[in-house]
């Protein structure tokens, strides 16, 4: 009789690399049940089997490698670089069940609270070229801290404390996109494109901003605001964390908050909504990984096992 290969490697995943395969399992059926409505189906469906494989691959090499700690942080890098991907694919799903995007829904709303479109109205206000360069610099830093603050963290802080607040991060992105998937708001700075050329240019983050925005940003994701609402978490994460970032976070926060609608990436009520959901979205987050760390440590297939144990009795955020 034949036996078993026991040593055969296995597959170790952690908390964040699940809800990411849960997110792409669950586009991948909305992308074969409306395969009808959708070009270039292949290409989606084949991307997500290559990250099925990078995640499987860096999960092997992991348990066979000394060098664990710097292996860990790819596998706690790699989700960001795949936000990249979803995040434009939510426009690509983002009209299966609304045939038009419902920005008129929205800029009539903001006109009837408002009398006017907030989002167009404020670069008028306050054309500065000053305070706009601060508005560019609020919407940009935010993006080196979304993945500055996990690293600092992982590095200088604790591991355990770095993928919880990745997993946070990942799953409260994966929730918006969902969101975004089902309610098509492209926002102002696509609804109002006209516009746009009325915009203060800034100096020198103003420029290299618009130069981003134009070639990756796409038509989608503006309702809820999870620029305000991942932002919020941030803080929330450095508060409890590593209060020596507040510092530096705070006021990225501050700006950002103005600056969504400020450069009309925003309406205010995705704003609104944003700082609303936060809290509920960041709960939803901690409930599921406290979940998914229980049954990898059940397991003893959590890659941060002994660090949890030691930690375990941190207070939750």
């Amino acid at each position: 009789m034949i036996k078993a290969n026991c040593n055969r490697p296995r597959v170790k995943l952690m908390a964040v690399e699940i809800v990411l395969l849960v997110y792409l399992t669950l586009t991948g059926l909305l992308i074969i049940i409306f395969s009808n409505k959708l070009e270039h189906k292949i290409i989606h469906l084949s991307f997500r089997i290559i990250v099925v494989f990078i995640i499987s691959f860096f999960s092997i090499i992991d348990s066979k490698t000394s060098i664990k700690r710097y292996i860990r942080f790819i596998r706690l890098l790699f989700p960001f670089i795949i936000l990249v991907y979803i995040y434009h694919e939510t426009d690509y799903l983002n009209n299966l069940f609304f045939e038009q995007n419902l920005d008129f829904i929205f800029s009539r709303f903001e006109l009837l609270i408002f009398h006017s479109q907030p989002s167009l109205v404020f670069s008028r206000v306050l054309p500065s070229n000053f305070f706009a360069e601060l508005m560019y610099i609020g919407y940009f830093a935010y993006y080196l801290m979304v993945a500055f603050i996990p690293i600092y963290i992982y590095f200088f802080i604790s591991r355990y404390l770095a993928e919880r607040s990745v997993f946070i991060i990942i799953s409260s992105f994966t929730i918006y996109y969902i969101i975004f998937i089902i309610i098509p708001v492209t926002g102002p700075q696509f609804y109002f494109k006209d516009q746009l050329s009325k915009l203060p240019n800034g100096f020198i983050i103003g420029p290299v901003l618009r130069f981003l925005q134009g070639h990756g940003e796409a038509p989608t994701a503006a309702f809820p605001s999870s620029h305000v609402s991942i932002c919020l978490m941030l803080l929330w994460i450095c508060f409890r964390y590593a209060k020596k970032l507040l510092y530096l976070n705070l006021p990225v926060s501050v700006l950002l908050l103005f600056s969504t609608v400020y450069i009309r990436a925003h309406y205010v009520i995705d704003v609104v909504a944003g700082i609303i959901l936060t809290p509920v979205v960041y709960a939803l987050s901690m409930k599921l990984f406290s979940i998914l760390t229980k049954k990898l440590t059940n397991k003893e297939s959590y890659v941060f096992t002994n660090e949890y144990t030691s930690q375990r009795s941190q207070k939750s955020a």
